[in-house]
């Protein structure tokens, strides 16, 4: 009963965003020529990406209401525990199991020796240890460039996109690797995780109150009645929204620590300063957006102070 409820919603919500969806990640990019991604393969990315979420999403949705029904008065401390240990485990097997269904990636080439000896290098400089550097096929889908530091433990690796290797000089790549790499010398992937789980856990609180308020004014037969589902669903994604300014005012503090790690690591403010333009260029970012559009909306400072500060250390 749990799985059909919840699946009816799900799938119910997502017939309702798919319009929206479709504008905002093919329709726009394409419009401004971002986006080399064709409409077979945008349908594709939609069809894995709906389906893990499926398969996920309704494994937590079981497993929360099992833990519903056997804690009914804490079981919302139980929930806060498992999706603690589910993002650490995502975080892991993300590289492995969950970017291949959408990315080609591949070791990278010989071709690129001196920049992967550059990029090893440093990593051992920042004390952090990598599988190695790999390239995907992101120019299949977009313009846009990107690089990560994915993984964690014996799964963390270098990622770059084929459209930064093409576009940025090694001094660019290294500066953007030194600032993902000062996440992990920071601990901020952890310690993100964290405050995440605690943010999410002060919303299961607010979520089991409603639920049983909804025993008492909506008639459900007990906090663990499947009809309350898109109750829960509601009060869990009313409350991301409210507290998103949190989240993001604790990620853009770890993103200007990256950015001084940057500073610090490489003493190579220009070519960074140079990396971030060609970021906002390649991917038509906004560089100088309204202060409350930043204070509520972006995980990241303002392209344009971090662009200038990386300009003063020269």
């Amino acid at each position: 009963t749990v799985a059909i409820v919840a699946g009816v919603f799900g799938i119910g919500y997502f017939l309702l965003v798919l319009p929206l969806l479709y504008y905002s990640s093919y329709v726009i990019p394409h419009r401004f020529h971002i986006s080399t991604q064709t409409i077979r393969c945008w349908i594709s990315d939609q069809a894995k990406g709906a389906l893990l979420g499926v398969l996920l999403g309704l494994l937590l949705v079981e497993v929360t209401y099992v833990l519903i029904r056997a804690l009914p008065g804490v079981w919302w401390v139980a929930v806060g525990v498992v999706m603690l240990v589910t993002s650490v485990v995502i975080t892991i097997i993300a590289p492995v199991l969950i970017f291949p269904i959408f990315y080609e990636i591949v070791p990278l080439g010989h071709e690129h020796q001196s920049l992967m000896t550059r990029l090893m290098q440093l990593t051992e400089r920042c004390g952090t240890s990598v599988l190695g550097v790999y390239k995907f096929d992101m120019s299949r889908r977009t313009t846009a460039a990107n690089a990560a530091l994915m993984g964690m433990g014996n799964t963390r690796r270098i990622v770059l996109g084929d459209t930064m290797l093409s576009n940025f000089t090694p001094m660019e790549i290294e500066a953007i690797l030194a600032h993902e790499l000062g996440h992990h010398v920071h601990k901020d992937i952890p310690m993100g995780i964290m405050v995440g789980s605690i943010i999410t856990l002060g919303g299961l609180y607010i979520a089991s109150i409603v639920m049983h308020w909804g025993v008492m004014t909506l008639m459900l037969e007990s906090v663990s009645d499947a009809a309350g589902i898109p109750l829960l669903a509601i009060v869990m994604g009313a409350y991301k929204i409210v507290t998103m300014p949190i989240g993001n005012a604790y990620s853009r503090w770890c993103e200007l620590r990256a950015d001084a790690h940057v500073l610090k690591s490489t003493g190579n403010g220009s070519s960074y300063a140079s990396a971030l333009t060609k970021l906002a260029d390649q991917n038509l970012a906004e560089q100088d957006p309204e202060p409350w559009v930043e204070f509520v909306f972006y995980t990241h400072p303002a392209l344009n102070r971090r662009i200038v500060m990386a300009e003063g250390h020269r």
